[in-house]
């Protein structure tokens, strides 16, 4: 996720308009490294996301819902304590556009001064209270000096900036350089990062593809100058931008020239880019995270099955010998007259041999009569010719396998959502013992978790463009979702006049902002889970969760619903 100094001074301006002078309403904290502020200002209710992650660190406001640990971790209890209540008194970026640090400032009831800063540097991140003293009251991180002898983040311990990039020049200054060195624009982009504070990798590509050529020192800092302009009149322009399948790759708060037009999209703020963006990153991640999981075990078998081909080609090259381990025991005992106990080997006239005066060589166990030597070979010839059937039955079996390996990892290879990963995982798991290592990994992320739901069967998906949906399994979790789960903005699903599972879209109190692609989405999950799934074309009624009414005792998953729409979508053979 690209989070660099421009998102940064983007989400600053937003947040800084919207909740100055707000009232901290809640404070949570759904991971160690995600901390989520409700902030109250002027009749509406704002989410602000601080994140910490190393690979998605970020700030802005969220409209997505996040499950909470049953306990809440001790830094979110120290916010509480002393946040809580607080009103927002400033938004800044205090170190400028060359450090990524962020700074919310609030005063609390009592009149004291606190700031809640947050430090946007990839895997040093870091979210940290400190009071009017600077002090450090908590973080979310705390580095000791066995970590980071110079710079340490410790409760007590007074707070320091990180050192700042030493030698590098602000973009926003007049031009000072050599207006006839020329770079080809792979340089010139390495040299707007060495020289420039704030300028990440993405945005001095963005500068180039801005400049005019030859690119001279100069012409590369206007190239720069002209994305940065957006600092000094605020025309922020949210984009998110997609690859050629549609699917979300990242957001920016300028229309970018480094992709085509038509790839990107505008967005109504910011935070609304960034929150589709890093929610589908996050899914492409999780999906990348099961493919190749899934892709490792089923290579470790596919290695396995080869080795057990080998083995059974040498079995069966094997028995071709039992003709010959035959003759071997026919000649033995042929030849008895002319062999000594505790000979090693025996050489005598090949009867077998089209040659007239052809020999053969047989290897004896000196330890064994001429009659067990001879018996020795009749054995190897049954169990030779026994085995064939078997180890061509078998054979048979392990190439199968093989296909089957081979037809997962390309449909693994093309997979885009994790629905996929998870089918394919559930189609080979009892086949190859996939099931007991996975659930054994889930019993182990999970252990301190309670079930979602109550434990009732309710599934979630994402729609291409990240809205959630949720999908029940049975009646009883089809009810539980529509009476316990959904809120009255959500939008309802049901295939019309026949049993279905219910589906609902989360809006996040925006109906109207779904698109229409999450709600094809989510009736083809609903009528696949119906009693005419087979149906060529397959009518799903929609409607706002508030005009659904569950009669009174009424079976579950029984209801009643008003205001509807409709749409069609093809059934499973349609």
């Amino acid at each position: 996720m690209i989070f660099d100094a421009l998102m940064l001074a983007a989400v600053t301006d937003e947040i800084s308009k919207t909740v100055t002078g707000g009232r901290i309403e809640r404070i949570s904290q759904p991971s160690p490294l995600d901390l989520v502020l409700r902030i109250y200002n002027m009749g509406a209710k704002h989410d602000l996301l601080l994140s910490c992650d190393p690979d998605h660190a970020r700030i802005h406001f969220t409209s997505l819902r996040r499950d909470n640990p049953p306990q809440p971790p001790v830094f979110c209890m120290l916010l509480r304590k002393y946040l809580d209540g607080a009103r927002v008194v400033a938004a800044d970026m205090p170190s400028g556009l060359g450090e990524r640090i962020f700074v919310l400032e609030f005063r609390t009831y009592d009149g004291e001064t606190m700031t809640l800063i947050a430090e946007i540097m990839g895997r040093h991140s870091n979210l940290i209270l400190v009071n009017g003293s600077h002090m450090i009251l908590g973080a979310a991180k705390h580095i000791g000096s066995d970590i980071n002898r110079f710079r340490e983040v410790l409760p007590g311990v007074k707070y320091h900036k990180p050192p700042r990039q030493l030698g590098k020049r602000s973009p926003l200054e007049a031009y000072e350089g050599d207006a006839e060195t020329e770079y080809d624009a792979p340089s010139g982009s390495d040299w707007l990062v060495a020289t420039y504070g704030g300028v990440s990798p993405f945005l001095a590509r963005e500068a180039v593809a801005r400049a005019t050529p030859p690119y001279t020192e100069q012409s590369l800092w206007y190239g720069l100058n002209d994305a940065l302009s957006v600092l000094r009149v605020g025309d922020w322009a949210p984009m998110i931008w997609t690859d050629d399948y549609g699917v979300t790759q990242g957001a920016y708060p300028i229309l970018l020239h480094t992709v085509p037009e038509r790839f990107q999209h505008r967005r109504d703020s910011i935070s609304i880019a960034i929150d589709h963006a890093s929610s589908s990153i996050e899914r492409l991640d999780t999906l990348t995270q099961a493919r190749s999981t899934l892709q490792a075990a089923l290579t470790k078998i596919r290695k396995q099955r080869d080795r057990d081909l080998e083995d059974i080609d040498r079995g069966l090259k094997n028995a071709e010998r039992a003709d010959e381990y035959q003759q071997n025991g026919d000649i033995i005992q042929a030849s008895a007259h002319a062999i000594v106990k505790g000979q090693t080997s025996v050489t005598s006239p090949d009867y077998y041999s089209e040659t007239s005066d052809a020999m053969r060589t047989i290897t004896l166990d000196p330890t064994l009569s001429i009659r067990e030597n001879a018996e020795r070979y009749y054995k190897k010839a049954r169990k030779a010719r026994d085995s064939v059937q078997a180890l061509e039955s078998r054979r048979g079996t392990i190439v199968a396998d093989i296909l089957a390996i081979a037809s997962a990892q390309t449909e693994l290879d093309a997979a885009t959502m994790e629905e996929t990963v998870e089918a394919i995982h559930e189609r080979l798991g009892e086949r190859f013992s996939l099931r007991e290592s996975r659930q054994g990994a889930d019993k182990g992320d999970r252990r301190d978790a309670p079930p979602p739901y109550e434990g009732h069967k309710i599934k979630t998906y994402r729609s291409a463009d990240g809205w959630e949906i949720l999908v029940g399994e049975n009646a009883t979790a089809n009810d539980y979702l529509t009476t316990k789960v959904a809120t009255s903005s959500d939008i309802w699903l049901h295939v019309r006049a026949a049993t279905s599972a219910h589906g609902v879209i989360r809006s996040q109190n925006r109906p109207a902002s779904v698109s229409p692609a999450a709600l094809r989405h989510a009736a083809e999950l609903v009528a696949a889970r119906s009693e005419v799934k087979h149906s060529s074309l397959i009518p799903v009624d929609y409607t706002l969760k508030k005009y659904v009414r569950k009669p009174r005792k009424s079976a579950p998953g029984q209801v009643t619903y008003n205001n509807e729409k409709t749409l069609y979508v093809a059934g499973i053979n349609g």
